[in-house]
């Protein structure tokens, strides 16, 4: 039997020592396991749609394009850090902008038009508000690494830069990476958020195939890493869990808004 094959995109260098890691534990776990790496999203789902890869490491809008083609698509197992991710939005301290009411008129800026979290979900937040873009309020968007669906960040950080600036009155953003934010010294005390969303659900792991016989190993696999090892340990820092967890309908919460708002947005 081949390797069991998974997509993952290499929107960062670490990506590959993160695999790598995990290739190397399943080897000696005597599972066989590999992976291949993909410059887009894009590109991965069409990989997986079309069987060159067996398992997709996604994020929630390559989740949603993968579910419009191939509606027996399952989601299997994500970290524990993709539960109940938000958005905010940011202002400036002495701003008069308070609610999401309070943008109408206002320069708002998004990240990338492909980031969840940076732009589309937040834009549908507005929109469900009755504000409507470039009528209600003026849109702004940077698009950076376009195809990464906003895991580099670079868009978000982009616009922060501008909001300092006085480009923008607003920001939205992930909150995790305000946090991160705050944590480099970047966020500086002018800034303030102003909304936060409900959780969402952020990756996960796509299969396309059913009833394939290698699902559940590869969950068990995952699932049952030692995180006592210290090679265990630093792949999770470096992916950002804890845990992985599998899906059920608590994890898959927000996946429907998001459809929704990507229809809005004519990104099919």
């Amino acid at each position: 039997m081949a390797s069991l094959m998974v997509g993952v995109v290499a929107y960062d260098p670490k990506v590959v020592l993160i695999w790598e890691i995990i290739r190397d534990y399943a080897k000696e776990k005597k599972f066989d396991l590999d992976y291949v790496l993909f410059s887009n999203y894009e590109t991965q789902v069409q990989a997986l749609l079309n069987k060159k890869v067996d398992l997709a490491w996604n994020t929630n809008v390559a989740w949603i394009r993968t579910k419009k083609s191939a509606p027996f698509a399952e989601a299997l197992l994500m970290r524990d850090t993709d539960i109940n991710f938000t958005s905010m939005f940011i202002a400036h301290e002495d701003s008069n902008i308070h609610t999401l009411e309070d943008i109408k008129n206002k320069r708002i800026g998004f990240g990338s038009f492909d980031s969840a979290q940076a732009f589309i979900l937040p834009a549908y937040y507005l929109k469900k508000e009755g504000l409507e873009p470039n009528r209600d309020y003026t849109m702004n968007r940077v698009d950076s690494d376009l195809g990464k669906h906003g895991d580099t960040g670079r868009s978000e950080y982009e616009i922060l830069e501008k909001l300092k600036n006085k480009e923008y009155d607003a920001i939205a953003l992930a909150t995790s990476t305000w946090m991160r934010m705050i944590e480099l010294g970047l966020a500086g005390s002018s800034l303030r958020p102003f909304y936060k969303s409900s959780g969402y659900s952020h990756c996960n792991f796509t299969n396309v195939t059913p009833n394939a016989s290698y699902v559940n190993e590869f969950v068990e696999f995952m699932i049952g890493m030692d995180t006592k090892r210290s090679d265990i340990t630093k792949m999770m820092e470096m992916e950002a869990l804890s845990t992985w967890v599998k899906t059920g309908n608590e994890e898959l919460n927000g996946y429907d808004e998001l459809e929704k708002a990507m229809e809005w947005l004519n990104l099919f």
